[in-house]
């Protein structure tokens, strides 16, 4: 183990020559053991004392970062100012416990900071955990994990079947972190307002001016968990909770080139939410108001034939800015196919059989868009069913929808005819996690699981870290700058 390092302040040359002989000594100690093995023939066991050489300097480098840094009257000075600006104000230094990328824990002093005055009627937030390290922060810690470990135990959390295998995988790589404080990590990282989601994700630049846009929008199946009010039952060690189904709703946004097909070197752009169809319909605005849908070139929607979809999205993008002719309205073909055959499949057997009746006849007036030529046939063949469910299915899913099944000119022009895009993304983003037997979801709980694991599966998981960590450093930046931090650092 590498000794206890104490930090003087403020003299670099004796920490760098500290670190140095430490470094020195661990190195020489695990080149004696390398000899020693090989001589002995155990040649497999080197890599496992490299791995943890390697372990130990980079818990011995952090260390030494992170208390220098914390013991620095000069960003003392830097996070009052910062505390100022947030109404937060320095109380002390206090101890904790924080977790090195290596799953090391160590102990620390970190500047601590509370609430400048406190809500009337209410007693002032304390010390212990419940105020703000605004160091940590900076230094982009997420709930006192250092960022690459917390970023590694979200993603494994995403991925994983659930919080306590991701507990499990980080444990086979010596990483102690509980399926509580995996939850905590991903709570913290995907708690964010509409506008910070959606620029937490994006590239520098990102538009849709000029481009192509493919929109896909459905909704899943995923059971919610509430707790049921009153006392607990007796005999029993906390509260029952209803667990009812819920349909959280995604949308897909993807952009195509000009032969119709989606360009793969653009990540696409995937959320949801679990709420009900304001919500769906404000972040979705938010989505495509930043990303100025209104220069696009054409616009797509795709999707079955919930009324939703279509009496919402289209009045969204014109509300938006976008004209009324680049907005091209899909129904998929397969959806379509399927209802046409379920509507068939309302006459009793017998007619069907004894009619000249040739399903691959109406599938091809279906792809041609003649619907009203699909009724009147329907009408010469089964005239004593006029009154049959199948005019009911035609009435309200068919004839409505018949501008949007005009397949074959969709094609002409280029464009997609199947909602694919978004049947997948239901499939990868809810089904294989959110939907698994026996889970039950807090509803923000989900919705930050369908936005984290959106972003992983779908390309845009390094942006994420890479704007998360800007944003602190721009934070810091503005501090710097700002004109009032002279005055603040006069007596430094």
């Amino acid at each position: 183990m590498v000794a206890k390092l104490v930090i003087p302040r403020n003299n670099h040359e004796i920490i760098f020559k500290q670190i140095a002989e430490q470094i020195s000594q661990k190195v020489t100690e695990t080149l004696n053991q390398c000899q020693n093995l090989l001589r002995e023939g155990k040649i497999f066991e080197i890599t496992e004392i490299v791995k943890n050489l390697e372990s130990e300097i980079l818990d011995l480098i952090w260390e030494t970062i992170i208390k220098f840094i914390l013991a620095d009257k000069y960003f003392l000075k830097l996070l009052r100012f910062l505390g100022a600006m947030k109404a937060l104000k320095f109380v002390s230094y206090q101890q904790i416990t924080i977790i090195l990328p290596t799953g090391t824990r160590i102990k620390i002093r970190s500047p601590f900071f509370v609430k400048a005055k406190a809500k009337h009627g209410r007693k002032k937030r304390g010390p212990q955990n419940r105020g703000a390290h605004l160091a940590l922060e900076l230094l982009g810690f997420v709930d006192k994990v250092a960022p690459e470990l917390a970023f590694h135990a979200i993603q494994l959390a995403v991925l994983a079947p659930s919080f306590q295998i991701a507990s499990e995988m980080l444990k086979r790589a010596n990483v102690e972190l509980s399926a509580n404080k995996i939850r905590k990590l991903c709570q913290k990282l995907g708690n964010l307002s509409l506008p910070e989601r959606v620029e937490l994700i994006l590239d520098d630049g990102e538009s849709f001016e000029g481009k192509r846009v493919l929109i896909g929008i459905d909704g899943g199946r995923l059971r919610s968990r509430k707790t049921k009010k009153g006392a607990i039952p007796k005999g029993k060690k906390q509260h029952r909770f209803h667990t009812n189904w819920i349909e959280p709703k995604l949308f897909t946004v993807h952009v195509l080139n000009e032969d119709g097909n989606i360009i793969k070197e653009i990540s696409p752009f995937v959320d949801g939410t679990t709420g009900k169809l304001p919500q769906l319909i404000k972040l979705f605005s938010q989505y495509l108001s930043t990303l100025q849908i209104d220069k696009a070139s054409e616009v797509i929607i795709v999707g079955d034939g919930a009324p939703w979809i279509w009496e919402r999205i289209p009045a969204l993008l014109e509300n938006l800015g976008v004209a009324k002719e680049k907005i091209s309205q899909v129904i998929d073909w397969t959806h379509a196919k399927q209802n046409l055959l379920q509507a068939f499949t309302m006459l009793p057997q017998k007619i069907l059989k004894n009619t000249k009746f040739n399903f691959q006849t109406f599938k091809n007036l279906l792809f041609e868009g003649e619907i009203d030529k699909i009724v009147l046939k329907i009408k010469e063949l089964f005239k004593a069913f006029k009154n049959s469910k199948i005019f009911k299915k035609f009435k309200t899913y068919f004839l409505p929808n018949r501008e949007r099944m005009q397949y074959k000119n969709f094609e002409l022009r280029k464009l997609p005819i199947g909602s694919g895009v978004i049947e997948s993304a239901i499939r990868r983003v809810v089904n294989l996690r959110l939907k698994s037997p026996g889970s039950f979801w807090k509803l923000d709980c989900a919705e930050i699981m369908i936005f984290l694991r959106a972003q992983l599966l779908y390309g845009r998981w390094q942006t994420i870290k890479k704007n998360w960590m800007t944003k602190l450093h721009d934070q810091f930046h503005d501090i710097l700058t700002s004109c009032l931090l002279p005055l603040h650092l006069k007596k430094i």
